[in-house]
């Protein structure tokens, strides 16, 4: 990445290996005086590309026509370095950034699992589809507790809130060039409920197969089946995608209680970008999206790479290869302070995470086994020492920050003798007679691999010996799918907001149709806490609500059935030629971005 004047050097650097002899006072002049940490724009490319070509056309060259073309380099020479005098002579401040690179490299840990919406609901295929679909409406950037339409131009709603209209956006096109209309978004509604998959717990909260009525074809209406205050957010998540009607028919259409293979794979939306291609195991490719209905992008391509190893993405970042990468949490110090990259905090997020223990199957059917599991935990060593105090304590399901949050409780305690105690009062003094648990976890970060190491050495301690299981993201997928009798006895968990409400942080963790429904690795229902999560969200009496939410709190708390480890401040690490990058509340915080308003200067 350089500045025009460089190119400037470089051109005539060229045009000088031609008659050195003739032009080699241009080349010291160029050396002294065009150096691209000055910093200067002036662009004269075209103006040499003409020289340039016109002497590579011609077959001879004679004295006067070099004579010329020396003299015509060395006016521009003199424009140039005037300009670059004049300039530096009123603004010794950095000029205005030229325009950079229109390719984006983006080095990533994980690599998505599907490109469906209906299906998807992990963050790496959520970052990913975000910028090939697009919903109805989203958070505004200004104001995450508002909305602002995307594909919608307005909307309405009824005073008894069971009734939501909205307008659509005119002149909306897919990627192939057909018409988004009514018709596409009832589909996709109605896609996502008969396919009941893990995510479409979102909408089936308060929508069925009757719900979405298509009023003409810029005109929807939602029948909620009940009020629901996080109705809209609902719509906001990427499982609320519109896809296009005509291609996902033309590709097996929709087959209930089933995945989409076609779909999986391929794209059929609206957004700003489309798939160039995939290349599983390797890497993945946006390109601009000709059709889009808005702004075009700035960036003409984004690759995303799919490396594992943190030190590969940390090596590429500072080579400038990637301009964008994810960076563990543990190296985040390996890059603060470095020219050239910019580590940019968020602030606390809503990313959480924390270990599960099935509680379907020995040992941790057992209450008083998960318990002693939970007190034998270090989890200063895993925050202040692996996590780099960028994780803070919480008790969950919920996390800080939202309603129903109970600032009064307090975080599980590392307690080894307590531990002990609850060993003992299981039936198992000092662990005699446990067998042997799987602690499963993937490799998304090193972090991670040290986290187990940790919980597998404090286990130890007490008496619960433990085998690590590091695997693929997509066979740790696999495995907590697998049902209470295949996932692992234990392992390492996370989870990022689908929408800010606190029953995108139940009803998942707790859900008992799980799966497909939800993301539940410990397997734990409790007839309360389900009662508790069904009524809680339709309680319009905001102190009532929130008092149902901390008794989920507390059941949980002494159900444990899962062990809360930290809620993370995000950030942010690229290139400081990189601007624009956006927060996107329900995309991961380390690495989930919106590339649509991203673009690069020179510098």
């Amino acid at each position: 990445m350089f500045s025009d004047i460089y190119w400037v050097q470089q051109k005539i650097h060229q045009i000088i290996a031609r008659d050195r002899r003739r032009l080699g006072f241009l080349h010291k002049l160029l050396n002294t005086t065009c150096h691209p940490e000055e910093g200067t724009y002036i662009s004269w490319s075209r103006r040499l590309e003409r020289v340039d070509y016109g002497m590579q056309r011609s077959r001879r060259f004679s004295t006067r026509a070099i004579s010329r073309t020396t003299a015509v380099i060395a006016v521009i020479v003199v424009i140039v370095v005037a300009a670059v005098g004049g300039y530096l002579a009123l603004n010794m401040s950095a000029p205005a950034p030229t325009a950079g690179p229109t390719t984006l490299v983006v080095d990533k840990a994980n690599e998505l699992q599907s490109l469906d919406p209906a299906f998807d609901y992990e963050y790496a295929g959520w970052e990913v589809i975000a910028n090939l679909y697009e919903p109805l409406i989203t958070y505004d950037r200004a104001d995450p507790s508002k909305f602002v339409g995307v594909l919608a131009a307005s909307w309405t709603s009824s005073s008894d809130g069971l009734l939501y209209t909205f307008k659509l956006r005119e002149g909306v096109k897919f990627s192939d060039g057909s018409e988004f209309n009514a018709d596409a978004v009832r589909y996709s509604v109605n896609r996502v409920l008969m396919m009941n998959q893990p995510p479409s717990w979102i909408l089936s909260q308060s929508l069925n197969l009757e719900s979405v009525k298509v009023v003409d074809k810029s005109t929807v209406e939602f029948h909620l089946t009940q009020p629901y205050t996080a109705f809209l957010a609902t719509l906001a998540t990427v499982t609320a995608s519109m896809v296009n009607p005509n291609v996902v028919e033309a590709h097996g259409g929709v087959t209930a209680n089933s995945t989409s293979a076609w779909m999986d794979s391929n794209v059929a939306g609206t957004a700003s970008f489309v798939l160039q291609e995939w290349i599983k195991g390797d890497h993945l490719t946006l390109a601009r999206n000709p059709q889009y209905w808005g702004t075009p992008t700035k960036l003409e391509k984004v690759i995303m790479y799919y490396k594992t190893s943190v030190q590969t993405r940390l090596l590429d970042l500072k080579s400038g290869f990637a301009q964008i990468a994810v960076v563990d949490v543990n190296h985040v110090p390996d890059v603060q302070g470095v020219q050239g990259i910019v580590v940019q905090s968020i602030g606390v997020t809503q990313h959480i995470d924390f270990v599960y223990m099935n509680t379907k199957a020995p040992p941790f059917d057992n209450a008083l086994v998960r318990k002693a599991a939970i007190h034998a935990i270090n989890y200063d060593a895993i925050r202040s020492g692996i996590n780099k105090n960028l994780t803070v304590s919480y008790v969950g399901p919920f996390a800080h920050g939202l309603e129903g949050y109970d600032e009064n409780s307090q975080p599980y305690t590392y307690d080894p003798e307590l531990a002990k105690q609850l060993l003992a009062q299981a039936g198992y003094p000092e662990g005699k007679g446990l067998p042997t648990v799987t602690y499963l976890y993937y490799s998304r970060d090193a972090s991670v691999a040290l986290i187990a190491q940790q919980i597998q050495q404090d286990l130890s301690n007490v008496g619960i010996n433990v085998n690590l299981l590091g695997v693929s993201f997509a066979t740790y997928i696999d495995k907590i799918l697998s049902g209470p009798s295949g996932v692992p006895e234990m392992g390492w968990t996370e989870w990022y907001a689908d929408y800010l409400s606190p029953d995108d942080f139940v009803v998942p963790f707790a859900n008992p149709d799980f799966p497909p429904v939800g993301w539940n690795p410990a397997y734990y229902s409790n007839p309360k806490v389900t009662e508790l999560y069904q009524k809680a969200p339709y309680e319009t009496d905001a102190t009532k609500r929130i008092a149902m939410y901390n008794e989920i709190t507390k059941t949980m708390y002494d159900d444990a059935p899962y062990a809360w480890l930290g809620q993370f401040t995000g950030y942010y690490v690229y290139r400081s030629n990189v601007h624009g990058i956006y927060n996107n509340v329900v995309l991961a915080p380390n690495g989930g971005l919106d590339y649509s308003t991203i673009y690069m200067t020179a510098t």
